[in-house]
């Protein structure tokens, strides 16, 4: 099973088109193609979540940090230099 096929089917079991529906107050088409569209940028926005998120190496050695993006005062300056 492919991820948007994952998106789609935790989107339908928690029926969150219908509630989003309901709350609009308007009929749903099953057959429309937007619900695919919904699904993909679901995927692409949750990808592109995960390829910002931050190293757990320092920018310049890669040493091992820990939320931030330099291990000491000397990686930074050496990478900015």
């Amino acid at each position: 099973m492919d991820r948007v096929e994952i998106v789609s089917n935790i989107l339908n079991d928690s029926k969150v088109y219908d509630k989003i529906a309901e709350a609009l107050g308007i009929e749903l088409n099953n057959d429309s193609y937007i619900f695919r569209e919904i699904e993909e940028y679901v995927v692409e926005q949750y990808d592109e979540m995960d390829n910002n998120r931050p190293t757990d190496k320092c920018g310049n050695c890669n040493n091992e940090v820990f939320n931030q993006v330099f291990c000491c005062r000397t990686c930074s300056l050496e990478y900015y230099a």
